[in-house]
């Protein structure tokens, strides 16, 4: 990309200053769901759980989905990111909440899964059997989060200790240079990402429903979370910059590349989905067929339409246009839909088996999401007042601010 503005040096504009009332809203939200879910558990367990679970996923998606992009940042020296990394960074904050959540998830197996029912017979295979037990499930589950917070507290640690170092924010070129010790760590988080996140997503949705089973379930999931993520960055991008929380350093061309990508990925989430539906159809292998019908039927076939909208076709053709990626009004609709879309694409994953017939989310499912959204905000909201809005001694800070990418 050519240089669109000479940058000497940018000021500082430090952590971001909250008003009293927004950390008592999350706190408050926290509580609410608390108390909704417990109730929930008194009057129906089976239905409290399955919120639970949907909105554990939907979180867990935006946290472990900002050290993804973080660590996609390293290992590919990504310029263009700087700017706006501490978004991500504080998204991934959550992830030590996550782990205590997915403990608690843990007391809820047997209310969840039907292989988790004493004397289940229902496996097709003698290695499913072997695979979904208790045990064996809650150390992946353990392990897969343990891990992912370990790399993601090291990126944050990595990315703020720059901040206190004066004098490293010259402008840097690093194409063509041997992968740093951030790039290499980075690699191995991909790695593992790429292993743990398709073993959970099994877990924890596929095997909502033991007897079905597919190869694309994991890059379907990481589908998602790819994009939600790519849409939560460009929000708060637009939102804080409207309030001038990044001190001038955020542009408009950062708007439209941010807005290229969540473009670009509207692309590989319906083809991800799309192929998985037409193998399926295609094959028409009854245990298979069975999680496409049971979530077509009943009223459910909506939101399965509804998805596709949301997710492909208006931000697709919207976001086609070059002049609307910097438009803020419109960037800030199209990625709070594709955030409201992923909420109900993981209530669309695990509510069908518990209901037939599509109920919209009442008491039980927006009181436990208030809870989730409650622990959330009140940890980036903490993070972001800890730590300067921009990485302002990233070696590569000026270079982004600038548009000098390569």
């Amino acid at each position: 990309m050519s240089v669109h503005e000479q940058i000497i040096s940018v000021e500082n504009p430090g952590p971001a200053v909250w008003a009293p009332r927004v950390r008592s809203l999350f706190l408050a939200s926290s509580v609410i769901g608390i108390v909704v879910f417990v109730v929930a558990l008194l009057v129906d367990p089976t239905r409290a759980w399955y919120s639970f679970l949907a909105n554990y996923l939907y979180f867990l998606v935006l946290g472990l989905g900002g050290a993804f992009l973080v660590a996609l940042e390293y290992i590919t020296s990504a310029t263009w990111t700087v700017v706006f990394r501490r978004i991500p960074e504080a998204a991934s904050s959550y992830l030590p909440a996550a782990l205590i959540l997915g403990i608690v998830l843990l007391i809820g197996v047997p209310h969840i899964y039907p292989w988790a029912v004493h004397g289940y017979s229902g496996f097709v295979t003698h290695s499913k059997r072997v695979y979904f037990n208790f045990g064996f499930y809650a150390i992946r589950t353990l392990l897969a989060l343990a891990v992912w917070n370990i790399f993601a507290l090291w990126f944050r640690r990595n990315s703020t200790a720059q901040d206190t170092n004066p004098g490293v924010a010259a402008p840097r070129k690093t194409f063509g240079k041997p992968p740093t010790i951030r790039g290499r760590v980075a690699a191995g988080f991909l790695v593992f990402f790429g292993y743990s996140f398709t073993w959970c997503f099994v877990d924890w949705i596929m095997s909502l429903e033991p007897q079905w089973s597919t190869t694309m379930w994991g890059v379907y999931g990481f589908a998602g979370l790819f994009q939600a993520s790519l849409a939560f960055v460009l929000l708060f991008t637009v939102l804080f910059r409207r309030r001038d929380m990044f001190g001038g350093a955020v542009k408009d061309y950062h708007y439209v590349d941010l807005a290229r990508i969540v473009h670009a990925f509207s692309i590989f989430m319906v083809y991800i989905g799309f192929a998985q539906y037409l193998l399926i159809w295609y094959a028409n292998f009854r245990e298979e067929t069975v999680y496409f019908h049971q979530r077509i039927v009943g009223g459910w076939g909506y939101i399965f339409l509804a998805l596709l909208f949301a997710k492909w076709v208006i931000p697709f053709c919207i976001l086609m246009n070059q002049r609307v990626r910097t438009n803020e009004k419109v960037l800030i609709w199209m990625s709070s839909l594709i955030l409201v879309a992923e909420w109900f694409d993981c209530y669309w994953l695990v509510m069908p088996p518990i209901h037939t017939s599509f109920y919209f989310p009442n008491w039980v499912e927006l009181g436990v999401f208030l809870g989730f959204l409650g622990v959330f905000g009140l940890l980036v909201t903490r993070y972001l007042a800890k730590h300067p809005m921009v990485p302002i001694g990233d070696p590569k800070f000026l270079s982004s601010v600038a548009g000098r990418y390569l």
